[in-house]
C-alpha cells in the first residue's frame, strides 16, 4: 500500500548550455546576450555559471565532487506546500532542487504518491518544467501531475487562449492550479485524486477532461492566513534544512512601482504576527539554522512592525544572522538601523533601480536620492552588506540619467551591485501610459521615446566598465541570495569580494576589443589559487550523484 500521498518538487535550474544557446539566438546586441556574458566564466573552454566555477576549481583542489548550489537552501515554495498538506492530513515529502536530487526523487516516487506537484516560482517559460514532467512520468506513470505557481498564474492572466492551450499541452501535466496562492486547491486536488473522485469540483483547477481543450473550474480566491500556515520546522530534519534557511513573514508588497504587477496579483499586504515569527525562529535554531533569509518583498515595512521583529530577535538571542530585502526610504531614523544590526542583520537587497530622480519618479518608487544615500551609508557604518539592484532603460532613460546612476553607484559604493535591462511587462502599471512614453514591444524587445532594449544592453556594459567602487554580482544560480548560503559553508563576504573582483576582471578582459591570452591565463590562475585556499564545508549535493 502506498505510504506517501504527494511529492512536491521545487526548482529545476535547467541546463546552462541550453540557456547559452537561447541567448546566442537572441543576437549579439540583445539584452539576453549581454546578461549571459556577465554571468559566466570559462574553464578549459567550457562556459559555466559562477557557482559551477567555484565547484569545479574547488574539486580540483580537494579531489571531491561537491556541487555547490544555492538550491541547497531548501526551496521555500516546496517546503511551504509540504507543510501545508501535512497539516491537512496528506502524507507529503518534498524535493528542493530537481537536477541535484533525482536519485532521492526517484526513491520518493517508488512510494506510490497519488499526486506529484511541481512548483514554478522562478520560471519565466515552460522549458524548465518539461524535463521534470518527463522524469515523473518515467518513474511514476500512475501519478497525477499538477503544476501551479507564478508561471501558470501569469500564463492564464488573459484566460485560456489558444496559445495557452498549446503551452498547457506542451508541459504535459494532468492539471494546473490557477491561483496566486493555491494551497487549498492543491489539498482539494489530492483528496479528490486519492478518493478517485471527479476533479470538476476542485476550485481554481484547470483540467482536460476529454483530452481535447483545457477547461477552467470555478475561480475562488484564496486567503490563507500566514499565522495558520506557519511552517512546523520540527517536522523536518537538520540534514534537510542545513545551516541556511528561508522563511516569510508577509505576503505581497505595500508599494505600487510602475514596472511591477506583483501587488496586483498577490493582493493586499498580509503579515504574520511577531509571535508566529518567534515560534518559527526558535524551531529553526533547534534545527541548527545559523543564517536566515526573510523573503518578504519589503521586510522593513511597516516600520513599526519591523522594529518589533528586531526587538523580538534581540530578546531571543538565538545566534541567527539574517538577510532580507530592505527599503531605504522607509528607514527614517537611526533606531531602525541600530535595531537591524543588533538583531543580526548581515546583508540587505536594495531595490535602488536608478540613481536619477526623474527615473525614480517615472517608476513611482516614492524614494528620494538623499534617502538612498543616507540609508546605504548607515547600513555600511554598521557592517551590513549591501547589494544595489539597478534597472537600465526604463521609460525616460537617456544618457544623462544613466550617467547619474553610474555616479550614484560609485559615490555610495554598496558592497555589491548589478544592472539589467528593463524587462517590459505589458501588465505592469507603466504600460497604461505607453502612449505617453511611446512604449512599443515588450519583454527584452522594446523601444520607447528615449531608448530601446539594445541600447539599454550597451549601457549595462558601460556600467560594468565604469562602476569601480562596488563589486559586480553574477545572476545565474547565484544572485544576492547565495551570500547567506555561502556564509553557511564558511565563505564570508570578505573572502568572496576578492574572488568576484578577479571574476569581473576576467570578464572585462575576455569581452574587450583585444583580449590578452597571457592576462586571461594569469587571472584564471589567480582565481583558482584563491578558491583552493578557501576552507569550505562540503556541499550536500554531489556531481557524482
Amino acid at each position: 500500500m502506498p505510504d506517501l500521498d504527494c511529492v512536491v518538487i521545487g526548482y529545476n535550474e535547467g541546463d546552462f548550455n541550453d540557456y547559452r544557446l537561447m541567448c546566442e539566438r537572441s543576437g549579439p546586441d540583445s539584452p539576453e546576450w549581454q546578461i549571459y556574458r556577465k554571468e559566466h566564466l570559462e574553464i578549459d573552454g567550457r562556459p559555466m555559471p559562477w557557482m559551477d566555477v567555484l565547484s569545479t576549481l574547488r574539486n580540483r583542489a580537494t579531489g571531491r565532487s561537491d556541487h555547490y548550489h544555492v538550491g541547497e537552501v531548501f526551496n521555500l515554495a516546496s517546503l511551504y506546500l509540504a507543510n501545508f498538506l501535512r497539516r491537512h492530513g496528506i502524507r507529503t515529502d518534498a524535493v528542493s532542487l530537481f537536477g541535484a536530487e533525482q536519485r532521492r526523487l526517484a526513491e520518493l516516487l517508488t512510494r506510490g504518491p497519488a499526486v506529484v506537484a511541481i512548483t514554478t516560482t522562478f520560471y519565466v517559460n515552460i522549458l524548465s518544467v518539461i524535463p521534470v514532467v518527463e522524469f515523473v512520468r518515467h518513474h511514476a506513470p500512475g501519478a497525477h501531475i499538477v503544476i501551479g505557481g507564478p508561471l501558470i498564474d501569469n500564463l492564464c492572466l488573459d484566460g485560456i487562449t489558444d496559445e495557452v492551450q498549446d503551452l498547457l499541452h506542451g508541459m504535459g501535466a494532468d492539471s494546473y492550479v490557477r491561483e496566486s496562492q493555491g494551497e487549498h486547491a492543491l489539498a482539494e486536488l489530492c483528496r479528490a485524486v486519492m478518493a478517485r473522485e471527479a476533479l470538476g469540483g476542485v476550485s481554481n483547477l484547470i483540467t482536460c477532461p476529454d483530452g481535447g481543450d483545457w477547461v477552467a473550474n470555478r475561480r475562488q480566491p484564496e486567503a490563507n492566513g500566514l499565522d495558520a500556515c506557519a511552517i512546523e520546522w520540527s517536522a523536518f530534519t537538520p540534514e534537510q534544512i542545513g545551516a541556511t534557511a528561508q522563511t516569510r513573514t508577509a505576503r505581497s508588497c505595500a508599494f505600487k512601482c510602475s514596472f511591477c504587477d506583483y501587488p496586483t496579483r498577490a493582493g493586499a499586504l498580509t503579515t504574520a504576527s511577531v509571535e508566529t515569527v518567534r515560534t518559527e525562529l526558535r524551531a529553526m535554531a533547534e534545527l541548527g539554522v545559523r543564517n536566515l533569509v526573510f523573503v518578504d518583498d519589503t521586510f522593513n515595512v511597516p516600520p513599526r512592525r519591523f522594529k518589533e521583529l528586531c526587538r523580538m530577535m534581540i530578546e531571543e538571542d538565538l545566534g541567527i544572522t539574517w538577510y532580507s530585502y530592505f527599503r531605504c526610504s522607509n528607514a527614517r531614523d537611526e533606531e531602525t538601523f541600530d535595531l537591524a544590526a543588533a538583531s543580526g542583520c548581515r546583508g540587505v537587497f536594495l531595490g535602488i533601480e536608478s540613481g536619477d530622480m526623474d527615473i525614480l519618479a517615472n517608476m513611482n518608487k516614492l524614494a528620494q536620492d538623499s534617502q538612498y544615500r543616507a540609508g546605504i551609508a548607515r547600513l555600511k557604518e554598521r557592517g551590513i552588506t549591501t547589494f544595489a539592484s539597478i534597472i537600465v532603460g526604463f521609460p525616460g532613460e537617456n544618457e544623462r540619467t544613466m550617467r547619474n546612476t553610474i555616479d550614484f553607484v560609485n559615490e555610495t559604493a554598496p558592497t555589491f551591485w548589478r544592472a539589467q535591462p528593463w524587462w517590459g511587462n505589458p501588465r505592469s502599471p507603466v504600460y497604461r501610459s505607453k502612449e505617453l512614453y511611446g512604449i512599443e514591444g515588450a519583454a527584452y524587445d522594446w523601444s520607447h521615446a528615449t531608448m530601446d532594449s539594445r541600447e539599454a544592453a550597451r549601457w549595462c556594459d558601460t556600467m560594468f566598465d565604469r562602476v569601480t567602487e562596488s563589486v559586480w554580482l553574477p545572476l545565474y544560480d547565484f544572485d544576492f541570495w547565495s551570500l547567506p548560503y555561502l556564509d553557511g559553508k564558511g565563505l564570508g563576504v570578505d573572502q568572496l569580494v576578492p574572488l568576484l573582483r578577479i571574476s569581473r576582471d576576467l570578464m572585462r578582459e575576455r569581452d574587450g576589443a583585444g583580449p590578452d591570452p597571457v592576462r586571461l591565463a594569469a587571472l584564471g590562475d589567480q582565481l583558482a589559487k584563491g578558491v583552493a585556499a578557501l576552507d569550505l564545508a562540503p556541499a550536500r549535493f554531489s556531481y557524482a550523484s
